[in-house]
């Protein structure tokens, strides 16, 4: 009722002051709508009122009142919990004054600007000032182009300032991906759609959540410009729009979707729709579609309403949900997707059930929810892909040949940046003044990027007493917290660290639990000196000695509001303490930030994520009173396996699952810990798990296999991974000449002798791509196998990139010892090398393997992620 009375008092005022001055939003309803989810915003950032919301004691004109309230209605809250409204005031400022300075402001319609042009905001990254601080450097740049002219000149734009590198899943501001040259893609698009809307142009990441023919996934941009939207490859210019490396992926994607800041409600296909965002299903524009209907039944065969439906693909050795649909009233729920295969997993409360369909074959299915569990048992799931689909018309080869000009242009300017960072050899003589390990500070600047100035000034700022201290710090954060942290925050961290007996007795645990100031995928900020001065003595005692007392602090402090915070992104601790409005996963982390400023040992479990503190030796759990905490009493798993080439890794042949709240929850432990590395036994709680394992065959189908068991307390269980094997012949590919390679490693007798004893791997690439990055990422990690095969790696450039000579031995570091670099930019060695084969796709990078007699056993073309492992189980069959 309240709603509906701020609504007709908000249209009487529109009705006395409409004309009166400009509005921003002009839909009278939609801004009641706003203004509506504004004031819902206000009681729930209550406790950050100055902070927040004293900017409108400004005289604010209409238009950035109207703005600065869209931006508050529908953030999330780690939004609300970290930035103040002097940030966002300012950032609304250099929007609105963008809108009137571009050629193309009055074209945006008005939906378009206000949920992707005046958003911060791209996705789950950390925010920043980037559109204040480039505006005019990207406003002088593409001066005088149209709106589709400057988005491509923009993406040039960006590729001088960044390029691919693989990380961790925290996403960097787009400031502080400039500083460090380099971005994974989800930073490369979140960075490159910060640059367009800096220029008032309509921007958006989409994404697909997980490849079907690799176990990765990807992230690019759609800008839209002259009443259509267009997609291009972040940080990845092309001469044209619509074109990208990962186009041909994602016409076999199974899902590719955007998120819409805001209560959106255009035109497009909504796969989901909130009142803070709406996510959109873009998988039509790329690829070939169909709808399948799911309809959850009861064990008596009645519709079940709201029943949850998960459609999901596997990829990283789990079954990921690419989409989750709830059942309407008729007990239907419908996804639009690709057509490959797919799991699909219904639950509601403690009944659910699951079936693995072909989408192709598939209209509509039934699916029974139950309230039981399958058993010891295993399910093997033969498990089809999209197949690959005719290539798209390319543009002509002197169009690509101009592009690759500025490509090489552009990547001198960005390695000039580069080459601005420390030297070695400086980093060595700050450490022998420092009278401190050369080797660990050379490593720690050399890892720090761009940012080094200030790992030098946080060296300079600690006592000699600490460097020690310091150094330790430094090595066990991630790397990317060395390329985007202030000195300042680690600072606080080395002069608030409480230092108990620990740090004598058992040094790794107090590096790793007390010192350490990272605790999951949060930001990096000063929190010790924030708990030191906000906790009184008398709590500090007791919780020192009591450390549950800390969970019940949260309990009293803390609101849990975990659908507000749909970026998924983590407050930090003070955050999570200054708004008293959390998410679970934030309060874990504020719960182990508390410990730590204590001088408490404590981290978030390994697999469950769980906030646990140290005491006698034993990791405690801490569950807070919404939670259900299963049975202290724990089960013991230990892995082991036979398989060797290769041998299992988490997160890439296998997973462990726990079954909670209806579905079965995958344990996050360290992606590529191999089986054995997992030296000691799971302690897990007793309950019903499931383990997957996966092999992805060379044409991308997978052999998965589904096993269900019960583990009880004090259980004792060995789980032995094995991975399902292709009982098919070999595929052959055809005959080689290898004569023809003798031009290449004509001077290199130890290459002439591997290829004539085993053979080659031919590899060609176009080395400023991503996807020959993951190649040369993929043999890094298994160097040490594939040196152990006599055959030799060729890779062969065919960009036409001068830019860095893949000749220089220093191209080599991590990669199988026989590995040599050339070109082949006319493609001719490529087409002698398949004129007596069954190889005619020539999607880069081409990944052919041959045999010492010519044969030609393993052919891939196109992106890619897992060549290097399905060239180690070919291996054997080359000697």
């Amino acid at each position: 009722m309240r709603v509906k009375i701020y609504s007709l008092l908000a249209i009487l005022l529109f009705i006395i002051t409409g004309c009166e001055e400009k509005h921003l939003i002009t839909d009278v309803s939609y801004r009641v709508t706003v203004d509506s989810a504004f004031h819902s915003v206000l009681s729930l950032a209550s406790n950050r009122n100055n902070d927040l919301f004293s900017v409108f004691d400004h005289d604010l004109p209409l238009e950035q009142q109207e703005a600065l309230k869209f931006l508050y209605a529908f953030m999330p809250l780690n939004d609300l919990a970290d930035y103040d409204g002097e940030f966002f005031l300012a950032n609304v400022g250099r929007t609105l004054s963008t809108r009137q300075l571009m050629p193309w402001g009055t074209e945006i319609p008005e939906e378009l600007f206000l949920h992707y042009v005046l958003p911060v905001r791209v996705n789950n990254e950390n925010l920043d000032s980037f559109r204040i601080i480039f505006h005019d450097e990207i406003a002088g740049r593409i001066k005088g182009k149209s709106m589709l002219e400057a988005a491509l000149e923009i993406n040039h734009w960006c590729h001088e300032k960044v390029t691919y590198q693989p990380s961790d899943s925290r996403t960097s501001s787009p400031v502080f991906t400039i500083l460090s040259a380099r971005g994974r893609c989800g930073e490369e698009s979140t960075f490159t759609v910060a640059a367009l809307r800096t220029a008032g142009i309509p921007a958006r990441q989409v994404y697909t959540p997980r490849w079907a023919h690799s176990d990765d996934n990807h992230a690019w941009v759609e800008f839209w410009a002259g009443g259509r939207w267009y997609y291009m490859g972040a940080c990845e210019p092309e001469p044209v729009p619509d074109r990208g490396w990962f186009t041909e992926p994602a016409r076999r994607a199974m899902m590719v979707h955007t998120k819409s800041f805001g209560a959106f409600s255009g035109d497009e296909n909504i796969l989901k729709r909130s009142e803070k965002y709406t996510e959109i299903n873009n998988l039509s524009k790329y690829a070939i579609t169909k709808k399948i209907f799911v309809r959850t039944l009861s064990a008596d065969h009645k519709t079940l309403k709201d029943a949850m439906v998960e459609y999901q693909l596997y990829n990283y050795a789990e079954f990921y949900p690419i989409a989750a649909v709830p059942s309407g009233e008729n007990g239907l729920s419908t996804l639009e997707t690709g057509l490959g295969d797919l799991l699909i997993w219904g639950y509601k409360d403690d009944c659910f059930g699951f079936r693995k369909i072909s989408v192709a074959e598939t209209d509509t299915i039934d699916l029974i929810l139950e309230n039981r569990q399958p058993g010891n048992i295993s399910l093997d799931l033969d498990l089809d892909v999209p197949v690959k689909r005719s290539p798209l018309p390319d543009i002509t080869g002197e169009i690509i040949s101009s592009n690759n000009a500025r490509l090489d242009d552009e990547n001198r300017i960005r390695e000039a940046y580069i080459n601005t960072w420390i030297t070695r050899k400086e980093a060595v003589a700050l450490a022998v003044r420092l009278k401190t390990d050369t080797g660990a500070i050379a490593d720690l600047l050399s890892r720090s990027m761009g940012n080094y100035n200030q790992i030098v000034e946080l060296l300079g700022n600690v006592p000699d007493t600490m460097i020690d201290e310091t150094i330790s710090m430094l090595q066990v954060v991630s790397e990317k917290d060395l390329r985007d942290t202030r000195a300042s925050v680690f600072l606080d961290h080395l002069k608030n660290t409480s230092y108990v007996e620990l740090k004598d007795t058992d040094r790794k645990l107090f590096v790793n639990y007390i010192l350490n100031p990272r605790i999951s995928s949060e930001i990096l900020s000063p929190w010790r000196s924030w708990f030191l001065e906000k906790l009184t003595a008398d709590f500090r005692k007791d919780a020192f000695n009591d450390p549950e007392i800390i969970a019940g602090l949260l309990d009293s402090l803390l609101v849990l509001a975990d659908k507000e915070n749909y970026s998924r992104t983590p407050l930090t601790p003070t955050g999570t303490w200054s708004l008293k409005v959390t998410d679970s996963r934030s309060r874990a982390i504020c719960y182990v930030a508390i410990c730590r400023s204590l001088g408490i040992a404590s981290r978030l479990d390994p697999g469950r994520n769980i906030p646990q503190f140290l005491k006698d030796g034993v990791w405690h759990d801490v569950y807070f009173k919404d939670q259900k905490a299963p049975s202290p009493e724990k089960g013991f798993v230990r892995f082991s396996s036979s398989d060797k080439n290769p041998v299992p890794q988490y997160y890439i042949h296998f997973t462990l699952a726990r079954f909670e709240n209806g579905r079965y929850n995958t344990l996050e432990y360290n992606e590529n810990t191999g089986v054995n590395d997992f030296s000691e036994e799971l302690q897990l709680p007793p309950g019903y798990y499931m383990l997957v394992t996966g092999n992805r065959l060379d044409d991308s189908r997978i052999l998965a296999s589904l096993t269900f068991f019960n583990l009880n307390e004090g259980e004792h269980r060995n789980i032995e991974i094995r991975l399902r094997q292709n009982m098919s012949p070999p595929v052959s590919y055809g005959h080689a000449e290898l004569s023809d390679l003798a031009p290449v490693i004509s001077s290199d007798n130890e290459m002439q002798r591997s290829l004539s004893e085993a053979g080659a791997v031919l590899l060609w690439t176009e080395p400023d791509r991503e996807p020959t990055k993951h190649v040369l990422n993929d043999l890094r990690s298994l160097s040490e196998e594939l040196n152990r095969w006599p055959g030799c790696f060729i890779f062969l450039n065919v960009s036409g990139s001068n830019t860095n000579d893949l000749r220089d031995p220093a191209s080599f570091a991590g990669l199988p010892e026989r590995t040599v670099f050339t070109n082949d930019l006319n493609l001719s060695l490529l087409k002698k090398m398949v004129r007596d084969s069954s190889v005619s796709d020539i999607s880069f990078p081409v990944v052919i393997m041959v045999k010492s007699n010519g044969n030609i056993i393993l052919h891939s073309s196109g992106y890619r992620i897992g060549i290097g492992e399905q060239i180690l189980r070919l291996t054997s069959n080359t000697q």
